[in-house]
Parts: structure tokens; C-alpha cells; sequence
């Protein structure tokens, strides 16, 4: 009789056990759905803070520097494209726009403070990880004595990229611009984004013009 009652009370406790151990994975399970579903909420909000843009596409940075009108990215939105090296209380970063082609990646394209705004692109799959980004512009353009410098990145419809600055530099003194010292040359890269939303750009090249 005894045995019997010592049986029984075992297999209660094996019962229970398993009972608390299902219960266990159980809210393991549904938390883990819970995170999943409110990342891929912040992701759907964080995507629509996007312009569609169409390809091909000619940015000029120099003429998208007018941010007044644009609302910030947000401190959750900011965890997607992974910046570390600003102070989101200090400075902005902005959405400029999406690339119209959605089917299997999401490219977008926003605009980092520096001393001036400066595009970088940067891919996600459609679970929102991020699998690349790049700065679009060479960022060599900028205001010296006897410097001028255009500066556009262009986007094609193959999603190719192509950037340069094209520039003329003269040497100066103080008396400001030395004659006979005139140097025109571009500063160029070459990218392109694949299938599966790898980024690949090349080195920056220089030629003599």
C-alpha cells in the first residue's frame, strides 16, 4: 500500500514538472512572437517615413541640404540603420526616400549630419535586418580658397551607382589666387546593389580632366 502511494506521489511530481516546463517554453514561445511582432511594426512605421523614388535617379547633394520641412528619424527608427558615432539628442538624421523596387529587399536612402548632409543607402530584407549600407557621395566637395566643386551621384535603373566630384583647385597665398596653377580633375566611384541587397561600391579613383 505504501509503494503504491509512493508511486503515485512520484508520477504526480513528474506530472507537475512537465506541466511547469510546457508552461515555461510556452511563454518563451509567445514572448519571442510578441518582440517579433513589435519589431516588425517599428519596421513598417520606420518604412513609411520614406518618399518612393524611381530610378534612374540624380542626387546632388549640395541641393538637398533644405531638411526644415522633414521630420527626423526617431530614436527606434535609428536602431535599424545601426548608428553609433552621432548624439540622436544633438543632431537629426533624416529620410530622403525609398527605392521604388520592393520585391525582395528594401533600399533606402537618408541623410547623415556632418558639415553637411551627405546621402548614405542602406538595404534590409524584408524581416528588417540590415544587410548593407554606403555613403553615396565622395564628400570632397566643400569651401576653400580658389576650390569650386560639383559634387552628384547618380542611380541607375540596373541599380548601378556612379558618384563624382568634379573640381578645380587653384594654389593660393596670401594675396589669394596664384595664376598658372590650375588643376582640374574628378574624384569618382563606382557601386552597385545585387539581388539579394548586397552593396558593393569600389575605391575612389581619381582622373585628370
Amino acid at each position: 500500500m505504501d509503494r503504491q502511494i509512493m508511486k503515485l506521489k512520484i508520477l504526480l511530481l513528474l506530472f507537475s514538472s512537465l506541466l511547469l516546463m510546457n508552461c515555461k517554453d510556452e511563454k518563451k514561445k509567445n514572448n519571442k512572437t510578441d518582440i517579433h511582432i513589435s519589431k516588425s511594426k517599428d519596421f513598417e512605421t520606420f518604412l513609411k517615413k520614406f518618399k518612393i523614388l524611381n530610378l534612374p535617379l540624380v542626387l546632388e547633394p549640395s541641393k538637398i541640404q533644405d531638411v526644415e520641412n522633414i521630420t527626423p528619424l526617431s530614436k527606434t527608427d535609428l536602431k535599424f540603420i545601426d548608428i553609433k558615432d552621432i548624439n540622436p539628442e544633438l543632431d537629426n538624421v533624416y529620410p530622403f526616400g525609398i527605392l521604388a523596387d520592393t520585391l525582395e529587399t528594401f533600399k533606402i536612402i537618408y541623410l547623415f549630419p556632418a558639415e553637411s548632409y551627405y546621402p548614405v543607402i542602406a538595404t534590409f530584407n524584408k524581416n528588417g535586418k540590415r544587410i548593407g549600407k554606403e555613403n553615396l557621395n565622395i564628400g570632397e566637395c566643400g569651401s576653400d580658397c580658389g576650390f569650386t566643386c560639383n559634387e552628384y551621384v547618380k542611380l541607375y535603373s540596373d541599380l548601378k551607382i556612379y558618384s563624382v566630384d568634379s573640381i578645380q583647385s587653384y594654389e593660393c597665398d596670401s594675396l589669394g589666387e596664384k595664376e598658372n596653377t590650375l588643376r582640374k580633375y574628378t574624384r569618382f566611384k563606382n557601386g552597385s546593389i545585387n539581388k539579394n541587397g548586397k552593396i558593393i561600391m569600389s575605391q575612389i579613383f581619381e582622373k585628370k580632366q
